[in-house]
This record gives structure tokens, sequence and C-alpha cells, in this order.
């Protein structure tokens, strides 16, 4: 595809040299070939573009209009090829992610900052929501990369990485379960606990592990937040439940304790990293997509 026709390079190196002859010699094409496309020009805009005299090939009034659009248009294509080239070579671009709150709470931020820290001229747009709606959003190409909770097989998804999450109760390190190596839910039957709200998947895990053990949790209370979770357990003896990856900044600095439940009472979540079936990804998102898959399989994250 051509996007600037060929006829109007001849018509403005014409009108710059004012000859036929030295436009062919330019262009290494017959004079005959390049009066053509302008008499076809000329009958295609109804106007004369040139004025023949001893003098040349000079522009008529329509031929100046023409000329200056030519020029603008121009410059428009080489902006664009410039902008293309930024793109292709990640100086700019959109990064757009749809995320469960539970991925965006410790994981992410981090790789963003990595990622910044390589290709600062690229923007990260992040879409905090539930699993449904990021599935949405990628169907209908609102957003390039999506991390969401147990996603069901479907033909216009592809899967790229799946995390297995196990449930773990979290406490602050001096509460008097955070040396234990585990805890079974029947021990919380009575532990003031802080539950999300059950619009979260962690929530239904939480139900489960519970009516499995046959126990009522004390729910003290609830929140449509994580972060405002971890802070009340940050703070208090309040208890709570969440997958490894809602908790790697606050384990790491010390300031939460994570204990496995017992076995028999576990609950796993898989935090899938998915992609709009059928799509080509922009160059910054392929970016975006391998540094992510590829930290979700070190040690430190494939938890």
């Amino acid at each position: 595809m051509l996007i600037q026709p060929q006829s109007l390079k001849y018509f403005a190196e014409v009108a710059r040299t004012g000859s036929l002859r030295q436009a062919s010699e330019t262009f290494f094409v017959a004079p005959s070939a390049i009066s053509k496309q302008i008499s076809n020009l000329e009958k295609e805009l109804g106007a004369a573009l040139f004025d023949r005299s001893p003098r040349g090939a000079v522009l008529t009034a329509a031929g100046q209009l023409l000329l200056d659009y030519v020029s603008a248009n121009t410059r428009q294509v080489e902006e664009l090829y410039v902008a293309m080239d930024d793109l292709s070579s990640l100086r700019h671009g959109l990064v757009r992610i749809a995320l469960v709150e539970a991925a965006v709470q410790s994981f992410i931020p981090d790789l963003i900052t990595e990622f910044s820290q390589e290709y600062p001229g690229i923007s990260v747009h992040l879409d905090v929501c539930g699993t449904a709606q990021i599935v949405e959003a990628l169907v209908n190409h609102s957003a390039d990369i999506g991390m969401a909770f147990n996603v069901l097989n479907r033909d216009d998804i592809n899967l790229h990485g799946r995390s297995v999450q196990p449930l773990q109760m979290i406490c602050r390190p001096e509460h008097p379960l955070a040396k234990r190596s585990s805890v079974s839910m029947s021990e919380l039957a009575e532990a003031r606990i802080a539950l999300p709200t059950r619009t979260f998947g962690i929530r239904y895990l939480i139900d489960k592990a519970a009516e499995r053990a046959n126990i009522q949790l004390r729910a003290a209370i609830e929140a449509n937040s994580l972060q405002v979770i971890k802070n009340l357990c940050r703070q208090s003896d309040v208890v709570s439940f969440m997958p490894p990856l809602t908790l790697v900044h606050e384990v790491s600095h010390g300031w939460l304790r994570a204990i496995p439940l017992d076995g028999h009472d576990s609950e796993s979540a898989t935090i899938d990293v998915i992609t709009s079936r059928g799509r080509q990804l922009p160059a910054a998102a392929q970016n975006f997509l391998k540094l992510l898959l590829k930290r979700l399989r070190t040690p430190k994250h494939s938890l």
C-alpha cells in the first residue's frame, strides 16, 4: 500500500525542478510516463496544474494548492514513519493490563518499576476488576494482557502462564499463631477475622475451606479492599486469608506472616496470564508479557 501515490511524487518533483526531463532522471522513468501521470491528476482534479512556457513547467494557482497539500502530506508521512519506528524500537507505546486486586497488591508494582526502567517511554495502564470483566476487556481489545483467577477454557482466550496460589492465613509477626508452621481452620473458629467481601474470588475459597472444616468463621470485619485487610492485620490481632502473590512485599519486609493451612483445609486458586486469541499484541505489550511470564517462573513468585 502506498501512503502517498507515486503520481503526487512525480508532480512535486516537476514543481521543484520545473522540468519533466529532470524529474524523469530523478525517478529513472521516461518523461512521457511522468507527463501521463500529471495529465491524469489534472483530469481527476478538473484543473490545469502547470503552464508550459519557455521557462519550463510553471505552477498554476491550482498547482500551488496541490503542492501545498503534497508538502504537508509528505511531512505527515515522515512523522508517521518516525512514530512507527518509535513503536517498533519501544521508545513509545502503551501497555493496557486488566487484573484482579490480588495481583496488583505487591507483584505488579515491582514489575512495572522494572519494566519502566528499561522502557521509560512506554506508559502502563492498569484496570483492577473481576475475572469476568478482565476476559471481556481482552475480547473487546480494551486491554492487552489479563491476570485473572481460575480462567475457564475459552476459544477466544490464550493462556500463557499459570501460578498456583494456595490460600494462607496472614497475621502480624507478634500474633500468637505467627510462629506456627501450619494452622487448621478449626483453630480459627473463635478468631477475629477480616474477610474480603463476596465479590472476591478469594472469599469463595475461604468459605469453601471453612465449610470443609465444618466451622463458621467469625467475620469481625468485611472489606472490598485487600490492602485495607492487610493493614488491619498488620496493626491488630485480626487475621485473614490471602494467596502468596498478594503478600510478596509485606512478607519480604517482615510486616506480615503467612502461615500455610493444614493440607485437609487447604484451597488453591490459580492466577492466569491471558490474552485475546487471534490478536497480534503491540510490541510494547509483547515485551511486558515476556517479562511478566519470566518473573512468574522465578522461585520468588511461582509459589
